[in-house]
């Protein structure tokens, strides 16, 4: 899909055109899953060749950022899916020529709406090359700031599930330990997007830098490169925001595989009272159970209460004996 954006009177508005041609009078076109017409219209209007898709999701450094047929390449990683509970990464591609931007992405990201519906309002700033890209970077990093935000949340809940007061486990008992394998598996989940916005905020921090030094309209003195200095410290602050929240997130993990572990122990130690509780009666039982011709405890007129009187001592004894020295 491409949309054409032209910097209006009052800010940033989408210029008409049709589904493979750019007005002249264009800034910014947005290619979302583009198709190969899309793609020319979109090379025609950039004066360059595009990635593809394969090129863009490469980890070499010169093949995200790189300054081709006077246009200047950057792609970063953006996380996406967020929402609907599948946590991705996905290659966004900023190309600047001149006082013309093209992006290229391959889904629907939430910062690139926010941004267009920000921008089409007067008196947003939108009104140069330079001020659409730095408004893009923006929103980029207030959404990941929001998904970092919401990773705590969900963390802190992870948190409050974990460490449940004493009572609160007597009382779940049963279902301790389904609920253990409930909040291991919700802890993975957030580890794998707490790694992801890491990712995503290195390879934006990268994106910044190489924009500070390869873009001549933002690299000059004035608002456009403090803008973009200020950029790099939040990404740069969000980068240990979602370091301290990793080692929460592998700290609540160990917490959790501690708690199984006593819960396991807790097990053991109770089979192994009752086995001990058990044994006395059971040598007893085995003793009198023998087949032998003379036996005299059998003739005994109160025998087999005896024998019932002295199974159940042995038993109480050592339970006993347990209870005191505080091992139940």
């Amino acid at each position: 899909m491409l949309t054409a954006y032209r910097l209006g009177e009052k800010g940033l508005e989408e210029a008409a055109a049709g589904d493979t041609t750019v007005p002249p009078d264009a800034t910014w076109v947005d290619l979302r899953q583009p198709t190969i017409d899309e793609d020319k219209a979109a090379e025609k209007f950039i004066g360059a060749a595009l990635p593809s898709r394969e090129e863009t999701e490469e980890i070499e450094f010169s093949s995200r950022f790189y300054a081709e047929d006077g246009a200047v390449f950057m792609t970063a990683s953006l996380l996406t899916g967020i929402e609907v509970g599948k946590a991705a990464l996905t290659p966004f591609t900023v190309v600047v020529a001149g006082d013309r931007i093209a992006t290229v992405r391959y889904d629907d990201l939430r910062a690139v709406r926010q941004f267009v519906t920000r921008a089409a309002k007067p008196g947003n700033g939108c009104t140069t090359t330079p001020a659409i890209f730095l408004g893009l970077i923006e929103a980029i990093v207030d959404r990941t700031a929001d998904v970092l935000e919401r990773l705590s949340q969900d963390v802190d809940k992870i948190n409050g599930n974990v460490f449940t007061r004493p009572e609160d486990i007597s009382r779940q008992n049963v279902q301790s330990g389904r609920r253990l394998e409930a909040l291991i598996t919700a802890i993975g989940v957030q580890g794998d997007i707490a790694a992801k916005a890491r990712e995503s905020l290195a390879s934006l921090e990268r994106l910044v830098q190489y924009a500070g030094l390869a873009l001549p309209l933002i690299n000059a003195k004035g608002s456009s490169r403090s803008r973009l200095k200020l950029a790099g410290r939040d990404i740069k602050s969000l980068e240990d925001h979602v370091e301290f929240i990793s080692n929460k997130i592998t700290f609540l993990l160990d917490a959790t595989l501690g708690l199984i572990n006593v819960q396991q122990n807790e097990v053991i130690r109770i089979l192994t009272v009752a086995t001990t509780v058990f044994f006395p009666p059971t040598l007893l039982g085995t003793m009198w159970g023998m087949n032998f011709h003379w036996m005299p405890e059998l003739s005994l007129p109160f025998g087999y209460p005896l024998a019932i009187l002295l199974m159940l001592a042995s038993a109480a004894l050592p339970y006993l004996y347990f209870k005191r020295r505080g091992w139940l």
